[in-house]
């Protein structure tokens, strides 16, 4: 038996081409023809050669020649048969798939039944469940979120309450997926946010905006803001993913950004930029600066600027006259001990922040306005001229009524002769210590230490009490004697910023407020930027993202 024929067609090298979608049946011997298999998988298989008839002069018949090439292995031993046949004739073999011809047609087969399951799912009632990637958040479902996403966006289901093309046809389906930016075939800018501004898109200006109408999307000055999604990422579980810096620092590292937004900012009124307070809350508004608060940072310990509220050298407002190192040192004892910062400084009800100081709960203990050195269980009512006022011209209604109540201790009664002369003698009393009644008035209200217009009382005797003046802002009133300003004790210092105390108990409060070297009522004892940054970053302990502080979104009052 002879070797696979040559082709009679062009040469081709003798080997297995894989790209092909046949092999020769004689591969598997290690002898594949050179030509190979048809396109069709037919075998070419040909005689080795053409023989030849060359005829002497004078002969008739002739004789056949073998034609086969020297390279080819030369005229065959036998030659040619007598009809002029090759005698190497071709020996056909069965053509044999490529792993290529058979890996294509099983793909075809699966991509086929692929989209027959695919038909048969999304045309059943619970195709929303096989189209979904994973689980939405929890705010995004429910029976709550549907009745909401059915009266402010018309949706039928949940999909559609945020995907408008959720309730069209599979072709709209294919079309809105062709037209989406980024595209099908654009996997990577899904992984990552992308250099320059990913812009607003139909789904976030015709589905977030409607039901999420109270937050503006940033600072009013964002010449360009992101989608939605670049920052939430829905799809990921019940509880939506935390944004990271990287959203941030997109645009807060941005030289260019930067500074197209704080062109924007100075033809921005200032009060546009700060969100709505709650009524009854007394909060410090730091002044923005004129080219905003647009500073290059990356990240809250690389770059991030100190808070406003100390690089402008602001002061406390308050009109009260306070001396924390005063208070905190060793002249100040309240039950024998010096006093500490919780003593008038405690958690409200969430520990989020500090409940108020207040006189009757945290000053009047050590302040409790006695004024007369002989009956100091009489004191006078705080914060309100008009209520001193009438107290001391009431006197001798409130000698008779401590003299009431002393005898209704001892079980004896109040009889009106022993009322009359007990007033008199204190009221007496009073004038010859005081003077006239209108000079009690005018030390009580103007004299920051009345004890000290009285040097013959010993110090025992004297009233244990400051005037109004002492720790107050008093001007006199023609009419009203005179005006004590009412303190002004801020709720919240930076409203740009989150905090929690809860979440600091187990710091020592001076290690953030240096209160101790502090002795004007006007310091603003918060703590710095590189204060906050010693736990603050990586390996200090405590959270470091900006989220953990800041919020996106400016908040707007209906």
């Amino acid at each position: 038996m002879s070797s696979p024929s040559p082709s009679s067609g062009p040469e081709r090298t003798p080997y297995v081409r894989p790209n092909d979608g046949w092999v020769c049946g004689h591969a598997c011997q290690g002898k594949p023809c050179r030509s190979g298999p048809t396109p069709s998988g037919g075998c070419p298989a040909a005689p080795d050669c053409q023989p030849v008839l060359e005829k002497v002069a004078g002969e008739e018949k002739g004789r056949w020649k073998c034609t086969r090439p020297k390279e080819h292995g030369g005229p065959c031993a036998d030659g040619p048969s007598p009809t002029g046949a090759c005698g190497c004739p071709g020996i056909v073999c069965a053509p044999q798939r490529s792993l290529r011809n058979i890996r294509g047609r099983v793909t075809l087969g699966v991509v086929a039944l692929s989209i027959a399951v695919l038909l048969l799912a999304l045309g059943g009632s619970w195709r929303w469940k096989f189209i979904t990637p994973a689980t939405v958040s929890q705010p995004h479902q429910g029976a709550a979120f549907g009745r909401l996403a059915s009266q402010n966006l018309q949706a039928a289901n949940e999909c559609g309450a945020c995907h408008e093309a959720a309730n069209t046809s599979l072709s709209a389906w294919v079309q809105t997926a062709m037209d989406a930016n980024p595209g099908m075939l654009s996997r990577h800018q899904f992984r990552r946010v992308q250099p320059g501004v990913t812009p607003m898109t139909a789904i976030d200006r015709e589905s977030c905006a409607i039901c999420h109408d109270r937050h503006e999307l940033h600072q009013p000055n964002v010449v360009e803001a992101h989608s939605c999604s670049v920052c939430h990422r829905e799809h990921r579980g019940l509880r939506m993913p935390t944004p990271s810096d990287l959203e941030c620092a997109h645009c807060h590292a941005d030289a260019a950004v930067m500074a197209a937004s704080s062109e924007r900012g100075r033809t921005i009124p200032s009060i546009q930029f700060d969100p709505p307070v709650p009524a009854g809350q007394v909060v410090f508004r730091t002044p923005r600066p004129p080219g905003g608060r647009t500073n290059l940072f990356t990240a809250f310990w690389e770059g991030h600027p100190e808070f406003g509220v100390r690089t402008a050298g602001l002061k406390d407002p308050n009109s009260l006259k306070f001396d924390h190192a005063l208070h905190l040192g060793d002249t100040v004892r309240l039950g024998g001990k010096a006093l500490a910062c919780s003593d008038c400084h405690t958690p409200n009800a969430t520990g989020v922040g500090m409940t108020p100081v207040r006189y009757a709960v945290h000053c009047a203990s050590c302040h409790d306005l006695q004024f007369d050195p002989v009956h100091p269980e009489l004191k006078l009512p705080h914060g309100d001229v008009a209520a001193v006022r009438g107290m001391l011209r009431g006197l001798p209604a409130a000698y008779a009524d401590l003299r009431s109540r002393e005898l209704a201790s001892q079980g004896k009664p109040a009889r009106k002769a022993e009322l009359d002369a007990f007033t008199r003698e204190n009221v007496s009393r009073m004038r010859q210590t005081f003077g006239s009644g209108e000079n009690l008035e005018k030390l009580v209200v103007f004299t920051t230490d009345p004890r000290r217009e009285q040097p013959s009382l010993s110090a025992e005797r004297r009233a244990h009490y400051a005037g109004c003046a002492y720790c107050h802002e008093v001007t006199p009133d023609r009419e009203r004697l005179a005006v004590v300003t009412h303190p002004v004790m801020p709720d919240r210092w930076m409203l740009k910023g989150r905090f929690n105390h809860a979440r600091h108990s187990q710091q020592d409060c001076e290690s953030c407020h240096g209160v101790r070297t502090s002795h004007a009522a006007g310091d603003i004892n918060l703590p710095s930027q590189t204060t906050c940054v010693t736990c603050h970053r990586p390996g200090g302990g405590g959270p470091s993202n900006c989220s953990t502080c800041h919020t996106y979104h400016l908040l707007r009052e209906r």
